[in-house]
């Protein structure tokens, strides 16, 4: 515990006969136990006989509270009443007694994170984990302008399962005393919230706390970086000897640098989160939480196997904000369960005991996701995160946890002859509680509006009984082909698993068959976008045709998302038509803001564009929304090397890779960063091993387009100062060229690095004829670095439409 706090430890817990004058509260709630008392209060486990639950009941210590204290409190408790979130602590009553505001909340099992700080040191994972928590909890009460005022370790509960509850809300609004623990005093606080009032603990409060000045949202986010800073360092960030020397390090001192071993993203974190000023901090907690969530891709995923095994009946002390009107007047309330936020819809199972049927099952799991995505203000997963469960042994619970999912849908399909039945059933996350189940059957005929009265069902459901929000209009059900529903399915699962040509020879059969259904262009499109992007066919074949089909799946259906969104890349990398990316993106995110592929499309856009920070950001939803997905998760590296930010690089690189050994990508950013870091040799070896890679069965995803791998390979010859390898490189692109695509832009980035600036810029000109799909990198792109001070360059990115910077 620092030197500059205390905090009022619980007592062992007692039964009621051994408590000296046990309140009474009313006739609902019977005293058993207490388990903490200190200056504010006393902590009883209770048992509510109406109900038949047990909780914990607060009262709040005679003599805090004044009149005006408790009318503001009432009034801010309208408010707070709305905050329903997993990271904060779930009340069910408030109430008065003997003129003393009292709380019913849930009782929780585990320890605070103070208890948990003080058996050791957290891992980086661990603190991720707490501090992703945290802010996604922070960012809830913000986004309904609910300051804490007083976060501290010991505000903040840590339960058996893992799950983070931030405690407290409201009380500093209330009771206001700084907590100091060194004898000393500051100025003496008022007993409300104006200028001059120092509300907080000393040792977690801001700068602008310790002057007395109002507290905003960005106060909490100073307190959250001295709490992972803590977390991280195991000592406080500001900690002194005394109370007055640790204000004056708050005011004026930078926090002593973190151990070595913290990644340098996670330090960003931290020195943003303490700056002195808070222009300069995060401007939400919600930006928080997606730098954060952009640091673990898979936040979460260790924490069901990370459950804390000491258990102590622990319910949060202090006033919380989340109270009602209505108790403060005595009329107590009953809180409803957390909102929902994130859904997941987990993998249905085949039932037609038939193997070949899986591609049926998993398209109908891709069409629930898909509509139930449209629901506004709701999270859902990318099915691509949840596909890894398939099979899966884990426990619901776990699986949710993994996916930072408040719910979960699951169910099964059964195909006979031409008849579809499904079962479906909506499940609670963190208490595995089945909340609603149903069956359906229909004719194979009438698959998609079966799919639409499932995923209706389900968002009624998830509207009524978790709090979500309103179901989106139903979408326009058209008639399908039932031939061509199938063979599109059936592409589909070619698709998913990167037999792209193969996807688009099924995609022409489901259109020749059904020349209206749009979903198949849209896919088509997609399909055609990925062996352009690598290289694997020229820009007019790959981008000329996806665009093509793209604009078709638009006009047969303005309103589906992936048409938009394969739209948008054929017209950023091959139209140059950066208004209308940015157009066809924004309308497919307004369709669907839950589809993690099109905001990581549009993170590339972003970056094509040089809005580098905005590009992160987004790419970071997009992990958010398909934590567990490789083909996000691969690209982070790919994020921090258009910042030139190689170190943070070759790290995420490194990390993915060391569950992924075999990615291509990942692989391949990792030697461009080991170039940029003037590391040859580890650079080749990489890029020797991703150009291996292509041509290995074990490949993840097995790429298409090798010569783009090859070419890379040959900068990092040109790079080392090994000529000699980089000309038979060059030699054997120019051989396959006759046979093949390959892009000019790949050769001419080798001939820069030899030095060959004319062969280059020959090479670029080419390019720009071809349309090549990484001109519109040439922004930021560091392998371009040698032609930049060229007044070709500039004409260069006049011609791709790129203004230079």
């Amino acid at each position: 515990m620092s030197k500059t706090e205390e905090s009022a430890s619980p007592v062992p817990a007692r039964d009621v006969a051994d408590v000296a004058d046990p309140p009474r509260i009313d006739e609902r709630y019977r005293i058993e136990k207490e388990i903490g008392r200190g200056g504010m209060g006393r902590v009883f486990v209770a048992h509510d006989r109406k109900l038949g639950r047990d909780v914990a009941i607060k009262v709040l210590a005679s003599g805090l509270h004044g009149e005006e204290a408790l009318h503001r409190f009432e009034q801010e408790a309208r408010a707070t009443c709305a905050l329903n979130h997993a990271n904060i602590l779930d009340v069910h009553d408030i109430g008065t007694h003997e003129g003393s505001p009292y709380i019913v909340s849930e009782l929780l099992h585990g320890s605070t994170l103070r208890e948990r700080l003080q058996k050791g040191r957290l891992s980086v994972q661990e603190a991720n984990d707490y501090a992703l928590q945290l802010a996604q909890g922070l960012s809830a009460a913000h986004e309904k302008g609910i300051v804490h005022r007083d976060l501290k370790p010991e505000n903040l509960f840590i339960t058996e399962e893992g799950r983070l509850k931030i405690l407290d809300f409201g009380i500093a609004k209330l009771v206001a005393p700084v907590t100091l623990g060194t004898g000393e005093t500051l100025p003496s606080p008022q007993p409300h919230t104006k200028e001059g009032a120092l509300l907080g603990t000393i040792g977690y409060m801001s700068p602008e706390q310790v002057r007395g000045q109002p507290a905003d949202q960005r106060s909490d986010l100073f307190s959250f970086g001295a709490i992972l800073y803590e977390m991280l360092a195991r000592r406080g960030a500001f900690e002194r000897d005394t109370a007055v020397e640790t204000a004056y390090a708050i005011l004026n001192d930078d926090p002593p640098p973190l151990p070595a071993g913290v990644p340098l993203e996670f330090q960003r974190i931290v020195r943003r989160c303490l700056e002195k000023d808070p222009e300069k901090r995060y401007p939400t907690a919600h930006e928080l939480a997606l730098a954060l969530a952009r640091l673990s891709p898979a936040a979460g995923a260790g924490r069901a196997g990370r459950q804390t095994r000491r258990v102590s009946l622990f319910i949060v002390g202090g006033l919380l904000v989340a109270l009602g009107l209505a108790a403060l007047l005595g009329r107590g309330i009953t809180r409803s369960q957390p909102q929902l936020q994130t859904l997941a819809v987990l993998p249905l199972q085949n039932l037609s005991g038939d193997a070949a049927q899986e591609y049926f099952a998993d398209g109908m799991t891709e069409a629930l996701t898909t509509d139930l995505a449209r629901m506004e203000s709701l999270h859902v997963i990318s099915r691509t995160s949840a596909i890894q469960y398939k099979g899966a042994k884990q426990s619901l619970p776990a699986i949710a946890r993994e996916l930072h999912a408040d719910a979960v849908v699951e169910g099964s399909v059964q195909r006979s002859g031409s008849r579809v039945r499904v079962t479906a059933q909506l499940i609670r996350a963190f208490d595995d509680r089945h909340l609603w189940a149903n069956s359906y059957e229909r004719d194979f005929r009438d698959v998609l509006a079966l799919q639409e009265e499932v995923a209706s069902d389900i968002a009624k459901q998830i509207e009524t009984r978790l709090g979500g929000p309103k179901p989106a209009p139903p979408p326009i059900v058209q008639a399908v082909n039932p031939e061509a529903y199938e063979t599109y399915l059936r592409a589909n699962s070619y698709f998913d698993s990167f037999d792209l040509q193969k996807s688009i020879d099924y995609y022409h059969q489901a259109i020749k068959l059904d020349p209206n259904y749009a979903p198949a262009y849209a896919h088509m499109a997609q399909a055609y976008s990925f062996l352009a992007f690598f290289g694997a066919v020229s820009p007019s074949v790959g981008w000329g045709k996806a665009r093509e089909a793209a604009s078709l799946a638009v006009q047969k259906d303005e309103r589906l998302p992936e048409g938009h969104g394969a739209l948008a890349l054929a017209k950023l990398h091959y139209d140059w038509d950066f208004p209308g990316a940015e157009r066809e993106f924004k309308r497919a995110l307004e369709l669907n803001p839950s589809n993690a592929d099109v905001r990581h499309d549009h993170a590339h856009y972003l970056m094509a564009m040089g809005r580098l920070a905005e590009s992160e950001a987004e790419s970071a939803r997009a992990v958010q929304l398909d934590p567990v997905g490789d083909n996000l998760n691969d690209c982070l590296c790919w994020h921090s090397f258009a910042a030139r930010d190689y170190d943070e690089a070759v790290r995420l690189a490194a990390k993915f890779l060391k569950s992924h050994p075999d990615d291509v990508w990942a692989r391949s950013v990792l030697g461009w960063a080991y170039e940029q870091k003037r590391m040859p040799e580890q650079a080749i070896t990489e890029l020797k091993r991703a150009v291996e890679l292509t041509k290995s069965a074990r490949a993840t995803p097995a790429y298409p387009g090798d010569p783009f791998f090859v070419a890379a390979l040959g900068h990092a010859y040109a790079i080392a100062g090994n000529r000699r390898e980089a000309e038979k490189v060059l030699q054997t692109l120019s051989d396959r060229a006759k046979k093949s695509y390959v892009s000019p832009f790949d050769l001419a980035l080798i001939y820069a690095a030899l030095g060959e600036k004319d062969k280059a810029f020959a090479l670029l000109d080419k390019a720009v004829a071809e349309r090549s799909t990484f001109l519109v990198y040439s922004k930021w792109e560091p392998r371009l670095d040698p032609l930049r001070s060229d007044p070709r360059f500039q004409k260069l990115l006049r011609r791709v439409g790129l203004a230079a910077s």
